[in-house]
Order: C-alpha cells, then sequence, then structure tokens
C-alpha cells in the first residue's frame, strides 16, 4: 500500500474508479510477442519506405512522370508496404513484402539506378528473411527445453 500526496491509502493491486466516467480503468493487454524475422522485414519496409519517398521526388522533380502519377505511384506503393508490414506475422504478409522486393526493383524502368539499390535491398531483405527463421525457430526450441526443464540454465547444457 502506498500514500497519495492527499493522505489517502491506495493499493496498486486494487484498480482506481475514473472521476469523470465512474468506471474502472481497463486493464492493459499484454503486448504479442513479435517474433525477429517479422521485426526485421518491419525494418525493412521502413526503410525502403525512405528510399520509395526519395524516389518519389526524383521522378517527379525530373520530369520522367508528371507530379500528380509520381505522387499517386507513390502513395500506392506506400499503401502496399504498409498492408505488408501489418501482415507479416503470417505467410501472406511475408510473399506480398517479396512482391514489394520485385516492384521495388522494377521502378529501375524509371531512375537506372533503383536496379542497384533494389537489389542491395533484396539482399538484405532475403539475408533477414533467412537468419530470422532461423533465430526463430532456435529461439522456439530453447523456450520448449526451458518449460520442460523448469530451474534448469540452458547455458550449462550446451
Amino acid at each position: 500500500m502506498t500514500s497519495d500526496p492527499d493522505g489517502a491509502a491506495s493499493d496498486p493491486e486494487v484498480p482506481v474508479a475514473d472521476a469523470a466516467t465512474g468506471r474502472s480503468p481497463r486493464t492493459a493487454r499484454p503486448r504479442r510477442q513479435r517474433s525477429l524475422t517479422e521485426s526485421l522485414l518491419s525494418i525493412m519496409l521502413v526503410l525502403e519506405a525512405c528510399v520509395l519517398f526519395f524516389l518519389v521526388l526524383n521522378v517527379g522533380g525530373a520530369g520522367v512522370l508528371p507530379w500528380s502519377v509520381a505522387l499517386l505511384g507513390g502513395a500506392g506503393f506506400l499503401v502496399l508496404m504498409l498492408v505488408a508490414g501489418a501482415g507479416l506475422r503470417y505467410r501472406w504478409g511475408v510473399v506480398l513484402g517479396c512482391i514489394v522486393q520485385v516492384l521495388l526493383a522494377l521502378t529501375g524502368i524509371l531512375v537506372v539506378l533503383m536496379y542497384v539499390v533494389a537489389a542491395v535491398f533484396i539482399g538484405i531483405w532475403i539475408f533477414c528473411l533467412v537468419k530470422g527463421i532461423q533465430i526463430d525457430r532456435r529461439n522456439a526450441a530453447l523456450r520448449a527445453w526451458m518449460e520442460a526443464n523448469p530451474g534448469l540454465d540452458p547455458r550449462d547444457y550446451q
């Protein structure tokens, strides 16, 4: 038990009613455990969104495409990236992310240097995908071992 600044005792285990509504506050739902693969691939999509921003500026500014087409195309690409990022916990999200990688490579038709940028991003995407899956499987096996052997330190059995 702790005391409030005004001297009233409060217990952190008992929820206090909200003064405005009179209802007790909601208990926070625990956050979903994200896999390493999901985290790495979502970081990749954010980095690619930054590259997409500069690509739209380049394509529109250089007059390769009209500004309206460049902005709409970039917005559509960004929506596709957001959908892929939201679905990365599922197989379809990873597949959609791979499709985004191919589409990013196809932007080389507009700006030739994008072939090089896309090759680098595709290489990093594949690395993150493969290593993330390997580490996730290893972590799952380690968690299963720790549940089967409570109180033991897995470092003692390597």
